[in-house]
């Protein structure tokens, strides 16, 4: 019986000889259908060309309409380079405020920001190590000079000072004994002496009983000495229970609770690991200043004693008096400032240790000078932009992101800033070093 070789579907028998001359042939693709898959392809990528074109066109309309668009770019860098040319086209700008001062701060030769700061504030801590037994105090309570704050626990110090006492009393106890004794010694030497005299005692008891006398007086001195040593060794372990309680250096106000009850106190404790090293933070509120930064190219036009007007954000609708209490001869290398401490005369219960605030040094008063409360516009002298004829004007931001030019009348410029009698009236928020760009520009705020 004879079989014959199984056949694959549509394939014909040159195809089955040749496989089995070349057995690689199996492996090879079949590409005789391969012409059909093409053309689904080609459509497929005739429609994505044309959804890009499309998007292309509306954008370069938009932008067309708003006048600010680019030119249109070839066929060829179309679809690469149309939205990152609308993005960069858009430059970045910094605002700045336009503010509003009336007074004497209007006048200031030299307007520099710090913070209000107590002229005396410290960190109470023990000066001795201990665990906290009672807390007297709570934030905000003024204390006087020498109030207790806190005890620690002192029971060992309480046993060492009543074992100080037993001591003194000891040697004051043998101090009495031993008056006694010298008086006893006294007597016996004049009896001696009188007996001698009369040949009834040899003169060696004589001798007796008068170095028996001094050495009764030498005993004593010895005894004042124990005195002494036990009365010294009392006050020193008075000092030390003494150091178990904490108490107010100088008169303020606890401004801040560092420890609570139970917890430990170190001298120089650096946190929880190794104990709490204050238990309280007093501030002399009465005696506030302001310490700030003032460039080193206005330093000239400040002196100790100038007056001074301190403005404080916290407090906006008021303006405090004061005047320079010290410039610190030390400047600052890498930000080219002098510090300069303005004492407040005026301070009040809304002032606060560390709240921000703005100091307006006052021009030397030369005469009589009438000060006045209307209101003046200044505006950062950076921001303003002239025209070739002379006409101000500066460039603020719409909601839209879009410059918007507002004409100004300026007074007068000085220290980079410039008073503006008209076009803003305070509040504005304007382009810090604008450029030249046609009214609507589209443009990006940073910070």
């Amino acid at each position: 019986m004879t079989t014959t070789a199984p056949q694959l579907p549509h394939t014909r028998s040159s195809d089955v000889a040749s496989t089995q001359r070349d057995p690689l042939a199996s492996l090879r693709i079949d590409r005789s259908n391969a012409t059909t898959d093409r053309k689904p392809r080609r459509r497929g990528w005739r429609f994505l060309l044309l959804i890009l074109l499309i998007g292309s066109g509306g954008g370069y309309w938009y932008a067309t309409k708003s006048g600010n668009g680019p030119a249109w770019p070839s066929v060829s860098n179309a679809t690469s380079n149309w939205v990152p040319a609308i993005i960069q086209n858009r430059p970045e700008v910094r605002l700045v405020s336009v503010v509003v001062q009336s007074g004497q701060a209007a006048d200031a030769v030299v307007v520099a920001t710090g913070y209000v700061e107590s002229r005396q504030q410290a960190r109470i801590g023990a000066r001795a190590a201990g665990r906290i037994q009672t807390i007297l105090f709570e934030e905000g309570v003024e204390v006087k000079a020498n109030d207790l704050l806190a005890v620690l626990e002192h029971a060992d110090m309480d046993a060492a000072l009543a074992s100080s006492d037993a001591s003194v009393s000891r040697a004051m106890t043998a101090m009495a004994e031993q008056d006694i004794l010298i008086s006893e010694a006294r007597v016996m030497m004049n009896r001696a002496e009188t007996l001698w005299k009369q040949q009834s005692v040899s003169e060696t008891e004589r001798d007796q009983a008068k170095f028996a006398y001094q050495s009764s007086v030498a005993r004593r001195d010895s005894l004042a000495a124990d005195h002494e040593l036990a009365v010294a060794r009392r006050k020193e372990a008075e000092q030390v229970r003494e150091n178990m309680f904490i108490r107010a250096p100088f008169a303020g106000t606890v401004i801040s609770k560092d420890a609570e009850l139970g917890e430990s106190i170190l001298p120089g404790g650096m946190g929880e690991a190794s104990g709490r090293g204050s238990v309280a933070t007093i501030a002399d509120l009465a005696h506030l200043e302001v310490e700030c930064d003032v460039k080193e190219d206005f330093i000239t036009r400040i002196l100790d004693g100038q007056k001074a007007e301190i403005s404080v954000d916290a407090v906006p609708n008021r303006k405090y008096h004061g005047v320079v209490r010290k410039i610190i001869p030390m400047g600052d290398r890498a930000r080219a400032t002098i510090k300069v401490k303005v004492e407040i005369n005026d301070s009040d219960r809304f002032l606060f240790p560390e709240m921000s605030g703005t100091v307006y040094f006052l021009p030397l008063e030369i005469g009589p000078k009438e000060t006045t409360n209307l209101a003046r516009v200044f505006c950062p002298t950076n921001a303003v932009a002239k025209t070739e004829t002379g006409d101000a004007f500066v460039w603020s931001v719409d909601k839209e992101g879009r410059a918007q030019k507002t004409e100004i009348t300026v007074v007068q410029e000085r220290d980079g800033k410039t008073e503006i009698a008209s076009g803003l009236s305070g509040g504005e928020r304007v382009i810090v070093n604008p450029g030249d760009w046609p009214t609507g520009q589209l443009v990006k705020v940073v910070e």
